[in-house]
């Protein structure tokens, strides 16, 4: 398996295509059912030979000695083993780096009877992990080995040395086999979720989405490598984009917990603790596949309400479309290209929950003390990304009602900010995507407030003069240039 390795370890996609073709997939998913049925027969045989060591605990010690050297060789049988499936994990990981289309053919063959066999090894080695740290058996032995020493005979010390010895030897082997095991299993399932044809059968495996959920929520000292808690999490980002998957995913227990958790960090806390570039990459990694997960599963309108209401999930998604700094910005890692990713998923995220029902319109106007919308006015009018502004002005548009209409013209900087967007058009080329999207949406907004409230109520007399004023804008624009004319004459109110 480890020359097969070495033969597949390649970025060509035409020769994985080739690979797939030849059946290696299926090759090696046949090696790897003989490995664990191997595992099980020997597994078994340990119980036996335990259950014979019990019945015979009061022979001599050359007895013991034999039994304890053959337990050592069941050990070392099972490691050998255990390394054996990793690898041969990795090599069916290597082939399907292949096309869409290929790893479609490859589910078809052996995905529906892999995918179970996967995930009973996730949850095996994920549960090895959580029980070393829920009960600390690395620190307990450790201590345990330096107490014995202590107090025992040289010759006694030197056994228990080389016992400690074999214990390390073992639970290395057991550490890496587990980190690689978590990490090559995530990134198979997330070879066979880039597959859109794949997603609905996958989000209805049963155990998938707890067991992913199990990974990405395990606790920071468990040491769950964080390449498998990405790989989770880019699965559920993937499976989200299916229509049919979003509300079965909104509903699964804990699943958008566990996602809030992760879009909430960094924290400036966390931002100071980090040692290196490459730990901060992590964080905000994990958080913009964490924000993108959201955002994919807020199009569903079924989602809305369910998502309007995750208090944190709305704090966490305006947080991150603030965040456009960093102290690590500026190190050659791309930190900035990912705190902008991050700010778009979040901007979109935010603009399909506004466009929930009325009442939890107001609901959300009504968050940060009343300081909702002033907030999304910040990021409409400062973010540098075109994306982000539309994006926002967009949340603004879905955000205005009868029942929070009110509250924007209360808002002098929001309405400031919406004029500003309306009345741009003569500052920019015609090619400028982003003025005419912001324009198009600010007057959209504009016209919106205006049929929402009544002419006869006071809050009317208050939007007055806003409309006023942008009416004597646009018409200003137009007599400066044909382009203004040509450009805001489809926005005007007969088209609204």
């Amino acid at each position: 398996m480890y020359n097969a390795c070495a033969a597949f370890d390649h970025g060509v996609q035409a020769a994985h295509d080739d690979e797939i073709r030849v059946g290696a997939d299926t090759a090696i998913f046949k090696h790897l059912t003989f490995l664990l049925f191997k595992r099980n027969m020997l597994d078994g045989y340990g119980i036996a030979d335990n259950l014979n060591d019990t019945e015979d605990c009061k022979e001599n010690e050359k007895q013991d000695s034999s039994s304890k050297v053959s337990e050592d060789t069941d050990q070392n049988h099972d490691n050998a083993i255990t390394e054996e499936i990793t690898s041969t994990l990795e090599g069916l990981e290597m082939v399907l780096r292949c096309s869409a289309n290929c790893v479609s053919i490859s589910y078809h063959r052996i995905g529906q009877e892999a995918l179970p066999i996967i995930l009973s090894l996730l949850q095996q080695h994920l549960g090895q992990k959580l029980e070393t740290y829920k009960n600390g058996v690395s620190k307990n032995c450790s201590n345990m080995i330096g107490h014995m020493n202590s107090f025992q005979s040289t010759s006694t010390a030197s056994t228990t040395m080389s016992d400690k010895e074999n214990l390390s030897c073992s639970n290395s082997v057991s550490r890496h086999c587990n980190d690689s095991i978590l990490k090559t299993g995530t990134k198979i399932i997330g070879h066979f979720a880039r597959v859109g044809q794949l997603t609905e059968e996958l989000a209805s495996t049963k155990y998938l989405l707890t067991t992913l959920k199990q990974i990405i929520s395990a606790p920071k000292d468990a040491c769950v490598p964080i390449e498998s808690r990405m790989n989770c999490l880019w699965i559920i980002a993937n499976l989200a984009c299916s229509a049919d998957n979003m509300i079965k995913m909104a509903n699964h227990p804990g699943l958008i917990d566990t996602i809030v958790n992760v879009a909430s960090h960094p924290t400036q806390k966390d931002e100071d603790d980090c040692q290196n570039v490459m730990e901060y990459l992590q964080i905000i990694r994990s958080r913009s596949i964490a924000v993108r997960a959201i955002h994919n599963l807020s199009w569903a309108q079924e989602n809305k309400i369910p998502l309007a209401e995750h208090l944190d999930l709305t704090e966490a998604l305006l947080n991150t479309a603030s965040h456009r700094n960093s102290d690590w910005t500026g190190h050659g890692k791309g930190v900035s290209t990912i705190l902008l990713q991050s700010r778009r998923h979040a901007a979109a995220a935010l603009r399909n929950i506004a466009a929930a029902p009325r009442r939890y319109k107001r609901r959300l106007c009504r968050l940060r003390d009343g300081g909702f919308l002033e907030t999304l006015a910040e990021f409409a009018m400062a973010d540098p990304d075109r994306e982000v502004r539309d994006k926002i002005h967009a949340t603004l548009y879905n955000l205005v009602s009868a029942d929070t209409a009110k509250q924007f013209i209360e808002k002098k900087a929001v309405l400031d900010v919406i004029i500003n967007a309306a009345t741009s058009m003569g500052e920019h080329s015609e090619g400028d995507s982003d003025c005419t999207t912001s324009h198009t949406l600010a007057v959209q907004t504009l016209r919106s407030l205006e049929k929402a409230i009544p002419e006869d109520e006071d809050d009317y007399d208050a939007l007055r003069p806003v409309l006023s004023r942008f009416d004597s804008q646009i018409a200003m624009n137009k007599s400066q240039t044909n382009l203004g004319m040509g450009m805001s004459s489809p926005l005007g109110r007969s088209g609204l």
